[in-house]
């Protein structure tokens, strides 16, 4: 018998969980890694002098974030304010942020072999943000870049 019979065997998965969200008619999906929760919109407070995407910060148990509207980072009109639309909260290395979306559409698995460029698919401002999309018969689901959304933000003169 082979001394290797016990031993537990990781497998690697083979497909990666994300949250899909829905702005401005466009389908993202964020690594559910980086999404730490989902909530409907809360009462924001302006912030003066901040850049046109920053709406505002909200309270959470406590916390203080800040909340965006990422259309305009992507190069996308700016994002209506609906007292329907929820907030996504994103977290990448020690930083959280709520991004303003239409409405969330919960979670999908997307086989690693699956993503695709999305280089000419969208305008070459978005394509900074996005590392790939997904297709299907029915929809395609834009996959952001988080870290890059985040320096992108923090980069910003007036965040």
């Amino acid at each position: 018998m082979s001394k290797f019979m016990n031993e537990t065997v990781q497998t690697i998965p083979m497909t990666d969980r994300y949250s899909v969200v829905e702005i401005n008619s466009l389908l993202f999906g964020v690594e559910i890694i980086k999404s730490r929760e989902v909530f409907p919109l809360p009462d924001v407070t302006p912030v003066p002098n901040a850049a046109e995407f920053v709406l505002g910060v909200f309270n959470l148990r406590g916390d203080i974030y800040p909340l965006l509207d990422i259309s305009l980072i992507l190069g996308m009109e700016k994002k209506p304010i609906l007292p329907t639309d929820m907030v996504i909260l994103l977290e990448a290395g020690n930083r959280v942020m709520g991004i303003l979306t239409d409405r969330i559409h919960g979670i999908k698995d997307v086989p690693k072999g699956t993503i695709k460029s999305a280089h000419g698919l969208v305008p070459k401002k978005m394509e900074n943000y996005l590392y790939g999309v997904v297709s299907d018969k029915s929809s395609s689901i834009f996959l952001l870049d988080v870290e890059q959304l985040f320096a992108a933000v923090t980069d910003s003169r007036f965040y």
